[in-house]
């Protein structure tokens, strides 16, 4: 069940202490399995993974995180940087009393997060699954993103509710879905708050080209075993820089046909598959 867990807060002053919304499940025989840890895109939510947690869990603990500046985690936003989101990672990875490294599957935002982690943090990563996520966004993704600031700068999140669906769904899959779009925009709204996404979004889509934490000088870096996944019609991470990527980390990449940029949503069934053949493998 979703709860709030107690972690330091440096952002908000030496002494400070905030708190991560995470949602842990435990399955029914504990096999011995390490957790899987769901690292969601930048809009998204606990409850964004309620196709995956499920059945996830039948076989291994699981835990999703919401992160600083997404949905209900109570953190400071003046700080929502990568390397600040690594460390928020390894207070929470204390706070629960993990006593081993988990499996990391970050989607998009979630899943530069992941990457990140594992590149600075290793001994707390076994095996990273990165959905959504390119060596480079091209031109188009970078127009996209663009599109979404510009959107954001209206001050209304359902405007960039209303830009970004078909960024990042499928068209099948808006089509097959037209009776949710509208609660889709909803709980956007809902779920998320304002300067919580602008915050996410300066930190983490406007990086200089010679950072240190972009998906290139990242992946250097990490030495856990890598799956990529992408969709076919992805235009935010397209699939050849997914490969591109892929191909840094040494890492086989799944493209799965006819979905867009978010494939556990999209394809659910396909994308777990992918996932729990690679983490038991």
């Amino acid at each position: 069940m979703p709860e709030l867990v107690e972690i330091p807060d440096p952002v908000a002053g030496p002494s400070a202490r905030g708190r991560m919304r995470v949602d842990r499940r435990a399955p029914a025989v504990d096999e011995g399995r390490p957790p899987v840890v769901l690292l969601g895109g930048m809009t998204q939510t606990l409850a964004s993974w309620g196709a995956q947690t499920r059945p996830l869990a039948e076989r291994r603990p699981v835990i999703v995180v919401e992160a600083r500046g997404q949905g209900s985690t109570e953190l400071a936003l003046s700080d929502c940087t990568l390397p600040r989101h690594v460390e928020d990672f390894a207070s929470l990875h204390a706070a629960l009393g993990l006593a081993e490294p988990v499996d990391l599957c970050g989607f998009s935002f979630g899943g530069r997060v992941a990457l990140a982690i594992a590149a600075e943090r290793p001994a707390l990563v076994r095996k990273l699954v990165l959905s959504g996520v390119a060596l480079d966004r091209g031109v188009v993704g970078r127009l996209i993103v663009q599109g979404w600031m510009a959107a954001l700068r209206t001050g209304d999140l359902e405007a960039l509710a209303r830009v970004s669906l078909p960024d990042i769904l499928g068209p099948a899959y808006l089509e097959a879905n037209a009776k949710l779009v509208e609660p889709m925009v909803r709980a956007s709204i809902d779920r998320n708050r304002y300067d919580g996404v602008v915050a996410l979004m300066r930190a983490t889509l406007e990086l200089a080209s010679d950072s240190a934490w972009t998906p290139s000088a990242l992946a250097a870096r990490v030495r856990a075993p890598v799956l990529c996944i992408s969709g076919a019609l992805d235009r935010l991470a397209p699939p050849a820089e997914v490969a591109a990527l892929a191909g840094m980390l040494a890492a086989p990449h799944r493209v799965v046909p006819d979905v867009g940029h978010t494939v556990a949503i999209e394809a659910p069934t396909v994308w777990r598959d992918a996932v729990v053949e690679f983490l038991d493998g």
